[in-house]
């Protein structure tokens, strides 16, 4: 009997999922039977798929085969990364040409008066310190064309119904603009009509003429169209959105697909998945391959999501310390928070993205001191370079660590990279101690206390401003630098736990282990329901939203059929996006099921709205009199996908057992010299206490116990630090 590719695929036992950040590229290797091991190596910029490689050889390594026979045995790989992101913010990317509403020609010089977005609250509050982020597009590449059709209007009264043509499309103009960007030599074209939201039919007209025209000139580029990218309101967002799908992830399509060839020179014989910044994988095929861009970080949301509902708890804050950013974010209620327009990199996009919040305290971030001999930390990172202690030419906090006695140097990446204790103390000295009259230690006990400052600040800023109790809300701290200074940015703040995992510095790589597959599609739509509707008018809101509905069904059907995914075997999820009438922000709701065949649904559809609204705000703020509009439908469609297990382990004794035990060694903790016991952290087992001072350690991180705490391991191998 034979049996089909697909069947083969499920048959074997090995996830690979890898998060390449700016300093390490990790890897979780999950075994048939749930259990994970990790892999790490300094991440190639230059040479992404080298890097993959070798992180997947180091954690094969780690169970006793080569990267081939994971390979070979992987039901799936999913590479995560912040490629997308260096592409922008290098400037990189793609030479890009765009064809918009005659008129509106400045969009991408006037961003709609963003020029804050990214910048600190000292320097929003004075005018002349805002600046405009690095463009996509050259102005002189933007050509305007005419055309207009109506996007309709929530209020009540009389107005032109949404999608009524106003103004013909001029092809004289798309000619034109077209023939002018062929001459530019642009290397992808994006269009942008102001309505193509409500209706499409003016922009892949244009597309239509333009692939023509590129043919005849025998020139093979991407044409775009912003309907087809982010199909949603908001003129500028979706500009956005489209940039950065022609100049960016087009650039990071070709790195992936590189990766990819990689892997199946070595054996694997799926496709490459990537992650989408609000959760769910997708192959490089992914035609809005945009809302990949911060791939790596959803990582670590999403394995903290599992992790809280695995562990029963209901709000998390998430700590994630990697080489060059410390991000936070949130799950209230074991829900992911996102946004649905978010600011990124200097720009506003129209992309649901999960909320993270994030500051330049990383343990690469550099340190220095000022003509006024104030001390400063970050932005600028060493990234894989580390610190002087090994290839950087300026000080950095692992720098830092390292001096204190904190971090091995014999093992870092479990003494596959040699650090320079000696070279860190000399710079720590030179940099920071001598020009503030310190020795060496009180000088890095000041640098960390800022560090640490730092980082528990925008821990606390993002709970409170929210007006959540912190003493609510479990710390999960990951990252390779996470459990290195978890002690510190959870020092006086009150929390209802904080743990870490043994697997912490490849946490977000175990996120994306747990992503579903998963697409998520959207349509604009201006749908009003007034208050008090009757069963007629109701009836008219529900032929809209289940139309639309049924339109993202096929429209999900048709891409993932693409990708090799059966029908039959998608499931769906429904939601949309509402306001009260007369609002400026809409908020996204969850519906549990895609039905809208009748008025009683849409009494539903008002009531879940109203029960999502409360959740957010007081029952005071609600006003229903005013009505509702409705202005963005959604549908996700999610295919099976090979998923890891949390294991549970049988607790043993309090007692580290000996084999555990590895050295005691001096720390300078806090002004102090301490003995350190030094633990292994592979030879510990569920229900130990370790009790400080002393430091758990493994080949990807530290943990660090200081005096009078402990750590108590649970069973499921979590690490609860007390």
């Amino acid at each position: 009997m034979s049996v089909s590719k697909e069947q083969l695929q499920k048959d074997k036992k090995y996830i690979l999922a890898l998060d390449a950040g700016g300093t390490m590229t990790d890897t979780i290797l999950v075994k048939d039977d749930g259990t994970f091991t990790v892999g790490k190596a300094l991440t190639n910029k230059q040479d992404e798929a080298a890097s993959y490689k070798e992180s997947v050889e180091d954690a094969a390594q780690s169970i006793g085969i080569t990267s081939r026979e994971a390979h070979e045995n992987a039901s799936v790989s999913i590479y995560a990364g912040t490629g997308m992101l260096n592409t922008l913010l290098t400037g990189t990317g793609k030479k890009v040409g765009l064809l918009v509403t005659r008129g509106f020609e400045d969009m991408s010089i006037m961003e709609g008066g963003l020029t804050y977005l990214g910048q600190t609250q000292s320097e929003i509050l004075h005018n002349q310190l805002h600046k405009h982020t690095r463009p996509m597009v050259d102005r002189q590449n933007v050509h305007g064309v005419s055309e207009r059709i109506s996007g309709g209007s929530y209020f009540m009264g009389k107005h032109i119904d949404p999608g009524t043509v106003m103004v013909p499309l001029c092809l004289k103009h798309i000619k034109e603009g077209v023939k002018k960007l062929i001459k530019a030599d642009v290397e992808v074209i994006g269009i942008l009509f102001i309505n193509s939201y409500i209706e499409q039919s003016h922009e892949h007209k244009a597309k239509s003429v333009a692939l023509d025209m590129l043919k005849d000139a025998g020139i093979d580029i991407p044409v775009v169209c912003s309907s087809d990218i982010a199909p949603v309101s908001k003129e500028n967002n979706r500009l956005k959105s489209l940039l950065l799908q022609c100049f960016a992830a087009e650039h990071t399509r070709e790195t992936i697909a590189d990766v990819e060839k990689t892997a199946i020179e070595d054996g694997y014989s799926a496709r490459l998945l990537t992650l989408l910044s609000y959760g769910g994988a997708v192959n490089v095929e992914y035609p809005r391959l945009y809302e990949t861009v911060i791939s790596g970080p959803i990582g670590g949301m999403m394995g903290a999501q599992v992790m809280s509902q695995k562990l029963g708890l209901k709000n998390v804050c998430t700590a994630d310390m990697g080489g060059t950013s410390f991000d936070v974010g949130l799950i209230v209620n074991n829900m992911l928070s996102i946004r649905k327009d978010p600011d990124f990199a200097g720009h506003r996009l129209a992309l649901p993205m999960v909320a993270i919040d994030s500051v330049g305290s990383g343990a690469g971030s550099a340190v220095w001191i000022d003509e006024y001999k104030r001390l400063h930390v970050g932005p600028e990172s060493a990234g894989a370079e580390v610190g002087i202690c090994y290839k950087y030419d300026k000080l950095t906090v692992t720098d830092v660590n390292v001096a204190m006695g904190y971090v091995d140097p014999d093992y870092f990446l479990g003494g596959k990279v040699k650090l320079d204790v000696e070279k860190a103390k000399a710079a720590l000295k030179k940099v920071v101690a001598d020009p503030l009259g310190l020795d060496i230690y009180q000088a890095g006990k000041g640098i960390l206390s800022v560090v640490n400052a730092q980082m528990r600040d925008a821990a606390k800023a993002i709970l409170v401003s929210k007006g959540y109790n912190t003493g609510d809300f479990t710390m999960m701290c990951y990252g390779g630098a996470g459990p290195v200074h978890m002690w510190g940015y959870t020092q006086d703040f009150d929390l209802a736990d904080v743990i870490t995992f043994p697997y912490a510095a490849a946490f977000s790589a175990f996120g994306g282990a747990c992503a579903e597959y998963l697409h998520r599609y959207h349509m604009g739509v201006v749908i009003s329901i007034p208050n008090g509707s009757d069963d007629a008018g109701k009836m008219a809101v529900a032929d809209k939203i289940d139309g639309a509905w049924r339109s993202l069904e096929a429209k999900a059907i048709a891409e993932m059929a693409s990708e090799g995914i059966d029908s039959e075997e998608l499931e769906y999820r429904y939601g949309f996006y509402g306001r009260y009438m007369g609002q400026l922000e809409s908020f996204e709701t969850l519906l549990d099921e895609g039905s809208a065949k009748s008025p009683e649904d849409i009494d539903k559809i008002i009531a879940a709205f109203e029960e999502m609204y409360t959740n957010i705000y007081p029952d005071g703020a609600r006003f229903p009199d005013a009505g509702y509009a409705i202005t963005e439908v959604f549908v996700q469609a999610v295919a099976p996908k090979a998923m890891p297990e949390i294991i549970e382990h049988e607790i043993e004794g309090v007692t580290p057992p000996e084999a555990a035990y590895v050295e005691t060694r001096q720390v300078s903790h806090e002004g102090e010299f301490h003995d350190f016991k030094v633990w292994q952290m592979s030879e510990l087992k569920a229900g130990n206490i370790i009790h400080g001072p002393s430091i758990i350690r493994d080949p990807m991180t530290t943990v660090i116990i200081p005096p009078e705490k402990r750590i108590e391991i649970d069973n499921f191998m979590v690490l609860h630090y007390r």
